[in-house]
């Protein structure tokens, strides 16, 4: 039994295409404190303030000022068939376009893949928290890393806590004989607000991929990570992988490095190199 992780993308859209949000993030109550805290920065600071937090240029600084403004609130799944909001909103998976997303495809897997995307994979948020493919999401700026104080705590990670690891391993039956697997394939940035929180009774499982060695250590590079990871999510779909051992069968651009591995019984690393 698993769960999968990533980061989200900077890039967003609304997305016109495919089928209606069926739902809303199990955190939208503390992404409405995020939302205030926004907003009394734009009251206190004006845009300055905002471009600061964001750091955008003066384009991008106008393009996520109109997207703040235009938010709402969303406190009830009911709400999604209202027909102005629904001009607001689209299924997370199809939300977020950056290059990991591109390299997901999403749109070309079919229902079975679909499906299992719905019940295997969070994308991680600054705003949400989480949110699963199919959880209804507005466009937005804010990373995790930001320095955005939101109820009085110093930061992002402190506002979240371990809200964002019980939400991910909510509907994992941790009394079950299964291990219960987390496999992170996030940046650092994002990972941290939920793998120090996870339960007992989790292995966390991280995937690296190494462009080649320096000092015996696998090379990562920005880029190639973000592909290959997408790239692993659309593989675990197709294939409706269940276990982390399966990730080791991986040939997509990359092979699995049984030397440069390892684990423990709280987790592991697997290293997948260049092929």
């Amino acid at each position: 039994m698993l769960q999968v992780i990533i980061s989200p993308a900077k890039q967003m859209q609304v997305a016109r295409d495919g089928f209606a949000p069926r739902g809303i993030p199990p955190l939208s109550e503390k992404t409405a404190h995020v939302m205030d805290a926004l907003r009394a920065i734009e009251r206190e600071q004006g845009s300055e303030g905002l471009q600061a937090l964001w750091g955008v240029n003066d384009k991008l600084l106008s393009e996520n000022m109109d997207r703040l403004h235009s938010y709402r609130d969303i406190a009830d799944a009911n709400l999604l068939g209202d027909a102005e909001l629904s001009r607001l909103v689209s299924p997370a998976i199809f939300s977020y376009v950056g290059i990991q997303f591109r390299s997901m495809a999403p749109d070309v897997l079919d229902a079975a893949a679909l499906e299992w995307l719905q019940g295997h994979l969070w994308v991680l948020s600054a705003l949400y928290g989480c949110v699963r493919p199919f959880d209804a999401v507005q466009p937005y700026r804010l990373e995790m890393g930001a320095k955005l104080s939101v109820d009085g705590e110093k930061n992002l990670y402190a506002f979240w806590g371990d809200s964002i690891a019980r939400a991910v391993c909510a509907e994992l039956d941790v009394r079950s004989d299964d291990v219960v697997e987390i496999v992170n394939l996030a940046s650092v940035e994002y990972s941290k607000a939920v793998l120090p929180h996870r339960p007992d009774g989790t292995r966390e499982v991280t995937c690296i991929f190494g462009e080649g060695l320096r000092n015996g250590k696998p090379i990562q590079r920005s880029t190639a990570s973000k592909i290959a990871r997408g790239s692993m999510v659309r593989w675990m779909a197709e294939r409706g992988v269940h276990r982390a051992e399966e990730l080791k069968h991986f040939d997509v651009g990359y092979t699995f490095d049984p030397d440069l591995s390892r684990g423990d019984a709280k987790g592991q690393t697997l290293v997948f190199m260049r092929g």
